[in-house]
């Protein structure tokens, strides 16, 4: 028998789901670099600095550590973070610089060095050119890189060696440091990446789904008005292409278009093109008819899927009936443990088998917000931990 109508449902479902977009916002899924640069994790950069004109640097060989930032292991260019020091000197005045960042132009190009000199951080201390780029491993070596010292550069130092001397310490003139004076060279900055970037248009994501009757997602759809086979008009499951589905609506594949992937799988999200529709849908399959609100038709749809292999998650960009874009959010929780997983270091191809997905908690929610169960019964509702499926990445081929 059909439930009554309730005239302030619909108010309420959008309120809801208002609620639930606003405690998504934190999860908006932000890229770890810049396309083509891999996000760092470590490595060293060997400096051999070089006194000159009266300016004296110590020690002349200098290690320091990288921090962070995010280099292309191609052509050199990228943003690295460092820590490290050293001592410089001319007549009686003597300072300390910390070297903080280093700024690469691609194939040798114009680079710069951000330092604090003293108390005072300088945004264009120094200047980068040349230098020769090889991979290392996953990452690269960059050699032979020129540095001198900049025109706000020199100012900061002949203020740090003239304290007292007021506007005319802010000039590189008279006998003080000038700009395009050497610097040094880096002999050697190697990479340690945190990630690797995919490439593009290489490998797919197959998700087979579970089609148990009891606790799956597909045991669930049914109560909820979505015929699950591609039997309903229209298909309550549905491929967004480029994705496609097979005859049976139980196996689906997604393109890769890109990301980034830690070899030793601790860091990175590999993303996939095109997503995948639920559709409250008319069928022979669904219950009482399907007369309760939404309305035949409405559709849930979930695009560019990825595996965050950081957080164990495949993420997903929801988009409500009506149109409104949710961010970047968990869909579902991915065990690894059930599969495999491996990098081959020959030919750089990553793969991943029979990976477990179970629905997340907030992808729960929305789907029990946008479909409510035909039946009131809270026992059909969908729940976190319903088994979607399994998942295998094959053919990605990391940069």
């Amino acid at each position: 028998m059909p439930r009554p109508v309730d005239k302030h449902s619909g108010a309420r479902r959008r309120a809801a789901l208002a609620v639930l977009a606003t405690a998504l916002v934190p999860l908006v899924w932000s890229g770890s670099a810049l396309a083509g640069q891999d996000e760092l994790k470590g490595g060293t950069v060997s400096f051999q600095l070089q006194s000159s004109r009266g300016l004296k640097l110590k020690p002349r060989a200098l290690t320091l550590a990288i921090t962070g930032g995010a280099l292309d292991p191609i052509g050199g260019s990228g943003t690295v973070q460092v820590s490290g020091s050293f001592r410089a000197k001319r007549g009686k005045g003597k300072t300390k610089v910390k070297l903080t960042t280093l700024t690469l132009g691609p194939n040798g190009g114009r680079g710069t060095i951000i330092a604090k000199v003293g108390k005072e951080f300088v945004s264009n201390f120094g200047t980068l050119s040349g230098g020769a780029v090889s991979r290392s491993g996953w990452g690269a070596t960059i050699s032979n890189v020129r540095a001198t010292i900049a025109r706000k550069g020199a100012r900061a130092l002949n203020r740090a060696f003239s304290p007292k001397k007021g506007k005319g310490a802010t000039k590189s003139a008279g006998g003080g440091v000038k700009a395009g004076q050497a610097l040094g060279t880096i002999v050697s900055l190697t990479t340690d990446p945190r990630s690797v970037e995919v490439v593009p248009g290489t490998g797919e994501l197959v998700l087979t789904v579970s089609t148990g009757l009891s606790g799956t997602l597909f045991s669930k759809l049914t109560p909820h008005c979505i015929d699950p086979l591609p039997t309903g008009s229209p298909p309550g499951v549905a491929p967004i292409a480029p994705a496609s589905a097979d005859l049976l609506g139980t196996t689906y594949t997604f393109p890769v278009t890109g990301g980034s992937a830690a070899p030793d799988f601790t860091a990175g999200e590999v993303l996939t093109g095109g997503g995948q529709k639920i559709t409250k849908n008319a069928s022979l399959l669904n219950p009482a008819g399907c007369s309760a609100p939404p309305a035949v038709g409405t559709e849930l749809l979930s695009t560019e899927l990825g595996v965050a292999f950081d957080q164990n998650f495949v993420k997903s960009v929801p988009i409500l009936p009506g149109g409104t874009t949710l961010p970047r959010a968990p869909l579902a929780t991915i065990d690894f443990s059930t599969g495999s997983r491996s990098v081959d270091p020959a030919t750089k191809q990553l793969t991943v088998t029979g990976a477990t997905v179970r629905l997340a908690d907030l992808a729960a929610a929305t789907l029990n917000q946008v479909f409510p169960s035909e039946s009131g019964d809270s026992s059909d509702d969908f729940a976190t931990g319903d088994e979607i499926g399994t998942v295998d990445l094959t053919g990605v081929v990391l940069r």
